[in-house]
């Protein structure tokens, strides 16, 4: 049993036990997890430990799945580079597997970035509106058929956002439904 002056000292402690017993492997902490959560962060942050269990028995709540499901259940505990393993997790079948990937080859891997959120429900524009608005977006792409913007409904939407300062822009070369439009065309 260990007396600390105050929880940081606690902490102190702790870290000196765990440097000595083996870094990498578990540490534990008993606190008022609701009422105290910087208590926890602070643990969190300070441990070389690869579990850190919270209102948790070191012993059967590091092997996983009694206490707590954010550990798998373990057949052995890793303690990563701090303690000379290679893993740091819960080590389980899929550890003792061997995966072969064949990785082939592929040239200048482009991406897309989407915003968070596409409106396309009825219903759904003074939602999609407000949020553009509110979350102070400076651009918006409207997407539309040539007969809606043709007959002023993509207006109604430019007005609001430039009204509000965000730049807009409108793509109305899309078919109102494309599968009716190639079937048409099969015939």
């Amino acid at each position: 049993m260990y007396r600390a002056k105050d929880f940081a000292d606690a902490v102190d402690k702790a870290e000196q036990l765990v440097a000595m017993g083996g870094i990498g492997h578990t540490s534990c902490l008993y606190t008022d997890q609701d009422n105290q959560p910087e208590r926890v962060a602070y643990f969190g942050q300070m441990m070389k430990t690869a579990r850190i269990l919270i209102n948790t028995p070191a012993s059967q709540g590091g092997i996983g799945d009694l206490y707590n499901f954010k550990l798998a259940p373990s057949l052995t505990l890793g303690c990563g580079s701090w303690g000379g393993n290679s893993i740091s997790e819960n080590v389980g079948p899929k550890h003792l597997i061997n995966k072969k990937t064949v990785a082939k080859r592929a040239e200048n891997m482009l991406w897309h970035k989407l915003p968070k959120s596409i409106y396309f429900r009825r219903g759904s524009l003074p939602i999609a509106l407000d949020e553009v608005i509110t979350d102070g977006h400076k651009r918006a792409l409207i997407v539309t058929d040539r007969f809606l913007f043709n007959n002023g409904y993509a207006d109604q939407i430019t007005s609001v956002l430039k009204a509000a300062g965000v730049e807009t822009e409108v793509f109305f070369e899309v078919e109102a439904d494309p599968d009716a439009f190639r079937c048409s065309q099969r015939r």
